[in-house]
């Protein structure tokens, strides 16, 4: 007896499409937002910025009836290079735009953003490695109360620091964080609304208010934060993300690009010391932990 199968119903059988795609998944973009926005200084043309120092002068004890000897030094500068260019480009012919299901233009500019916020994260994340002088904490660990009170203390010693202090971990470090009952328990830190249980947050420790972000330096187990102070780490943005695009009649297609020009950096302090002309990373702190 004849059956009706799968086989042979297969044209009456109809298959369905997702409405919506299953885009990649994307972190939150938190690093380069944390830094100093000196892009006002650099608005129009230009490519360095040139930091001076001033360092401060020795006050000498003065003799009667002797004159003082004149004081002097040679300053120096810090020169910053905005270089960093990068472009996400894409062609997309009409034939694909008008038969697709999607709305290929748009999710292709909405990745672009992605893309470029996310390299300008990694771009400010490499910086955050660098302070091999001032560093607490263990690579492969999660950090101690004692770790963070030390990386407190560094700003304060160096002296010009002034809080609140920005930090930035992982969230392997973060959640080591919230092991440490000081910085979770309500006696400590004021929270009778048990946000530490209920929303994994630390609030302000040791006038520094920390974030975390995936993007940290360095590859699991490993991972190098930071805490620093006012503008320890800073950005110059000449060009925002912008979107270009051209109509290619011969190929039927739009050719569409979006780029950015910025840069990222790291200042280095003027010492404190009578009569110095060094500089120094003073008001940063290298916080080396778990991924």
């Amino acid at each position: 007896m004849p059956n009706v199968t799968s086989t042979t119903a297969d044209v009456f059988i109809d298959e369905k499409w997702s409405p919506e795609l299953n885009r990649a998944v994307q972190f939150d973009i938190v690093i380069a937002d944390l830094f100093d926005d000196k892009s006002g200084v650099m608005q129009g043309s230009g490519d360095i910025f040139h930091w001076p120092a001033r360092h401060n002068p020795t006050a000498n004890t003065k003799s009667a009836g002797t004159d003082a000897s004149v004081e002097s030094w040679t300053e120096t500068q810090q020169n910053f290079t905005v270089s960093t260019h990068q472009i996400v480009a894409h062609e997309i012919e009409d034939f694909a735009e008008v038969m697709s299901k999607y709305n290929i233009r748009a999710e292709m500019t909405m990745a672009a953003s992605y893309a470029l916020a996310r390299a300008m994260d990694v771009a400010a994340a490499a910086l955050l490695d660098d302070n091999t002088t001032q560093t607490v904490g263990v690579l492969g660990s999660e950090m101690t109360d004692d770790n963070v009170i030390r990386a407190w203390q560094y700003l304060m010693d160096a002296g010009g620091a002034r809080p609140p202090f920005k930090g930035l971990v992982s969230p392997a470090c973060w959640g080591g964080f919230l092991k440490i009952e000081k910085f979770t328990n309500q006696l400590f830190n004021g929270d009778s609304g048990g946000k530490a249980l209920h929303e994994a947050q630390i609030g302000k420790v040791y006038q520094s208010t920390f974030y975390h972000s995936q993007l940290t330096v360095g590859t699991a187990p490993n991972s190098s934060g930071h805490l620093w102070a006012g503008d320890h780490f800073f950005k110059i943005i000449k060009r925002k993300p912008a979107t270009h695009a051209w109509y290619s009649p011969l190929a039927t297609a739009w050719v569409l690009s979006w780029d950015q020009i910025y840069g990222v950096f790291e200042k280095q302090e003027a010492d404190e010391a009578a009569a110095a002309t060094t500089t120094a990373r003073l008001h940063g702190v290298r916080l080396q932990s778990l991924k």
